[in-house]
């Protein structure tokens, strides 16, 4: 009986939020649960459910998915707000079901927070678990990588029913299930260089003997092709592996397949996507038709071309050690000149962080060269920013300070440099809202 009061009252709330508000929230996700503790389980779940974890890539990775989905003709709810816990679940699950409990969706992709595995796998027993990577994260968050493969598996051991579908050159996250089917997606040596490979690296030593790694190649952190030289210990198998870029295609198992976006995080999530939907059995073509569909989503990804300026918004994971790193790379392979704006903090005002470790892991290096004329920092902490671009040998005559985001197009040239917006995850809105001052301010001035 809790099961069917918590579910009337939770579609009632659904139906009227849908109407009266704008942004949709977990909370009756909370109640729910309260109502009846076994919501989760009791709920209908859709016939092909799909969860995604991982430290980076989660959210791109599930919009990528589900909208590939439903263009291929499924039916499909999910997550696209980034609710990721378990009354998220229940909230996004809600939109799966009638009033009588009965599945109304062909499918459902569900983005998980990586130490929510246990409390989620046992009772949505999705058939795939796509895990993105693993990477050390935020010392205030999920810390280190090891923590979490342990925590991970205690998670997938309480559901082997569940196939994996997981990263071969991820050295770390590869290592998830064993007693789990397991299907591998990885990669050849695609570039000869990455400029971010050679700094940090979280997998330096043999799990199985100590010793340590060598790497034919790194992607990016420890993301590439080792082996260990004593024990013989190297990547797993990859059932489907990309070989090369054949202009705007990648090929994977001698299928060509389009390129949604060029960066190398966002390539990695779109060849473990293709293997997935492999394993659904859904055929090359029409993978790569759905492909040509799919776009970045806009909260993470922008490009605006306006008065002759071309204006890039970038969205990285926020007080985590990778992501920063990742897309200060992507944009310094533009030789053009550029101004930059970081839009960094996670948090603002009275609860901003305290903790700023993680600008020393991320390499603010990469930003020191010529073509980066100015780097307007934003937010609380916006001298912890200052001193790391200055530890970086970034000349201080190029680090401006406006606190108020809103104010930061006010530092820009806008003269023939790029600009590009680095957003924290959680306020890519911000992003936009600058790229709406700036086109403001190039009607008044141009």
């Amino acid at each position: 009986m809790r099961f069917w009061i918590a579910l009337f009252i939770s579609k009632i709330y659904v139906f009227l939020t849908d109407i009266f508000c704008k942004y949709k929230s977990d909370r009756i996700g909370l109640l729910a649960a309260r109502i009846c503790p076994n919501m989760l389980e009791r709920i209908s779940k859709p016939k092909l459910t799909i969860m995604v974890t991982g430290t980076n890539g989660k959210s791109t990775t599930c919009d990528l998915i589900a909208n590939m989905l439903r263009n291929a003709g499924y039916k499909t709810e999910f997550t696209y707000w980034g609710a990721n816990m378990v009354a998220g679940h229940i909230r996004i699950l809600l939109d799966c079901v009638t009033f009588f409990n009965k599945s109304k969706v062909d499918a459902v992709v569900l983005e998980c927070d990586e130490l929510s595995l246990d409390q989620c796998l046992p009772y949505i027993k999705p058939q795939y678990l796509l895990v993105t990577n693993l990477c050390r994260d935020s010392i205030r968050r999920n810390a280190y990588p090891d923590y979490m493969l342990n925590k991970m598996n205690q998670g997938i051991d309480t559901n082997h029913d569940v196939t994996l579908i997981l990263h071969a050159n991820d050295p770390i996250s590869s290592q998830l299930g064993e007693h789990n089917k397991r299907v591998y997606i990885g990669a050849n040596k695609i570039y000869d260089y990455s400029a971010y490979a050679g700094f940090s690296n979280e997998f330096l030593t043999c799990p199985k003997c100590n010793s340590m790694i060598e790497y034919e190649f790194r992607h990016y952190r420890h993301v590439g092709k080792f082996k260990c030289p004593k024990c013989g210990f190297e990547n797993f198998k990859a059932k489907y592996t990309w070989e090369k870029i054949d202009g705007d295609n990648l090929i994977l198992n001698k299928e060509k397949y389009h390129i949604v976006s060029n960066d190398i995080f966002n390539l990695y999530n779109e060849i473990m996507i293709i293997g997935l939907f492999n394993e659904i059995g859904i055929k090359p073509k029409e993978i790569d038709r759905v492909l040509r569909l799919a776009k970045i989503p806009k909260s993470r990804e922008g490009f605006d071309k306006y008065k002759g300026i071309n204006i890039y918004r970038k969205c990285g994971k926020g007080q985590n050690g990778t992501a920063p790193s990742i897309i200060f790379e992507s944009i310094m392979k533009n030789k053009n000149n550029k101004e930059l704006v970081l839009i960094m903090d996670a948090e603002i005002g009275f609860h901003a962080q305290a903790t700023m470790t993680w600008l020393y892991d991320n390499d603010f290096e990469l930003l020191n060269d010529k073509t980066v004329k100015k780097i307007i920092l934003t937010g609380e902490n916006t001298l912890d920013y200052k001193l790391r671009l200055l530890l970086a040998g970034i000349d201080e005559k190029k680090i401006f300070i406006s606190e108020d985001y809103k104010d930061a197009h006010k530092y820009l040239t806008l003269d023939k440099s790029d600009i590009y917006l680095i957003c924290d995850v959680d306020y890519g809105n911000w992003g936009i809202e600058v790229t709406d001052n700036i086109k403001k301010r190039l009607d008044d001035e141009k």
